[in-house]
């Protein structure tokens, strides 16, 4: 059965919860999604860059590669993980509020270690725990979507939820560049803790001791691994999840070689002041301005008209088409023009993308679950991307046929999203 109801939250006194309405419980649910943002693209995109570095300059590139591949891993394990767990929580204080509280906690205690980190081994070890405790956080926050949010509100909940993750880009990047090392991972720890003790607090979730306890049975190692992943079962969870993991494979294989895409297709002497690094600045804050302000309206507008699936389908299609411009235009202009373009469709994909995936988990009692593992089909090409960029780019025609591929992956991914036969 698609999009069956959830549990009902009640009270510790067996009444109905009485919850925050949805527009506080989004206005706090934005900075603490938002601040889990800053950890992952603050510390990955410029804190870890550095230490790498300064422990080991010789050896940068293959251990960054290492730091980043165990990360990936530990995503992949972390983030259904949280969801499974806390489905299973019966405690006063809900399903999702023990778990969010601990991963933050453990996640800011674990910023502040890696800050201190000087070896290799000790940038393993903390990333690792750190990697796994936010994505566990994840897992948690993300199910607060089905479990509390009612399916006519879900796009204008996903636009919000969807611009945590260019307000956490921004924010934790300028930190992590403006302060010393220690502070950013201080002031990134702070604020996670804050906007989450905002939200928990501020929102507080129903007990859930009164929510059907599932039957403990006796299973084989094997039974129990295909019950974990039972929603693949359902039609439209497949799609949604190879629709999903195309988008992002498209995205990431492309974007990641930005830098080298402007020195080698583009040409160093042909972006402003030859200075391939700012390039690559400019194109990010364009494409996350478009992002941000598309996003603003494309989820309201969704529920509006009640069609998702239309959105996030024909959004995937704009990636693709976005794909196209630079080798119509293979100039600093084109590379402009890309970055709106593709601003604005992943801006509409991200705005309504996480509502779509809570329309079709199949099981209520294992939505936390389900969605964490939706959001595999995120991390997946992160950890592939690289890999298969570098095999497109040394095999089969360089940039050129780099684009080429992101869009194909982003039509296929725009195609499956549109089979998706249970919601509009």
């Amino acid at each position: 059965m698609i999009n069956s109801p959830s549990p009902q939250i009640v009270a510790a006194d067996g009444e109905p919860a009485s919850r925050p309405g949805v527009g506080w419980l989004l206005a706090l649910l934005l900075p603490a999604t938002a601040a889990m943002y800053a950890v992952f693209n603050g510390i990955s995109a410029v804190l870890l860059p550095a230490q790498v570095e300064a422990v080991d300059p010789a050896s940068k590139v293959r251990n960054l590669a290492l730091l980043t591949t165990l990360g990936a891993v530990a995503t992949m394990v972390a983030i259904p993980a949280g969801g499974a767990v806390s489905d299973r929580t019966r405690s006063r204080y809900g399903r999702r509020t023990p778990w969010i509280a601990a991963a933050a906690i453990v996640s800011a205690v674990v910023c502040i270690l890696m800050g201190l980190a000087d070896s290799m081994p000790g940038l393993i070890a903390t990333m690792v725990v750190l990697w796994f405790a936010a994505n566990f956080y994840s897992g948690a926050i993300s199910a607060i979507l089905p479990d509390r949010i009612p399916p006519d509100r879900r796009g204008l909940a996903s636009a919000v939820i969807g611009l945590g993750t260019p307000v956490g880009v921004v924010f934790g990047v300028q930190v992590a560049s403006r302060a010393g090392q220690l502070a950013a991972y201080a002031v990134i720890a702070v604020v996670l803790l804050v906007t989450t003790a905002l939200l928990l607090f501020g929102a507080r979730e129903g007990s859930a001791r009164d929510l059907p306890v599932a039957v403990r049975d006796r299973r084989s190692l094997g039974e129990s691994f295909r019950s974990f992943f039972a929603a693949f079962a359902a039609r439209d969870f497949r799609l949604a999840f190879v629709s999903r993991f195309m988008l992002f494979m498209s995205y990431y294989v492309v974007s990641g070689y930005a830098f080298y895409t402007l020195q080698d297709y583009i040409g160093t002497g042909n972006v402003p002041g030859g200075d391939v690094a700012a390039a690559v600045s400019t194109m990010l804050t364009l494409s996350i301005v478009v992002w941000v302000v598309v996003a603003s309206v494309a989820g309201w507008v969704a529920d509006k008209v009640d069609r998702r699936k239309l959105f996030v389908g024909v959004s995937s299609l704009g990636v693709a088409a976005s794909m196209m411009i630079p080798l119509a235009l293979p100039t600093w202009t084109g590379m402009l023009v890309y970055s709106a373009c593709l601003g604005a469709s992943i801006g509409t994909y991200f705005a309504i993308d996480l509502a779509v995936m809570s329309l079709v988990l199949p099981d209520s009692g294992s939505e936390g679950r389900d969605l964490g593992i939706l959001q595999v089909a995120t991390g997946l090409p992160q950890l592939l991307a690289a890999a298969i960029a570098g095999a497109v780019i040394t095999w089969f025609g360089g940039y050129p046929a780099l684009f080429v591929f992101g869009a194909l992956c982003a039509v296929v991914a725009g195609v499956l999203m549109l089979r998706i036969r249970d919601i509009r």
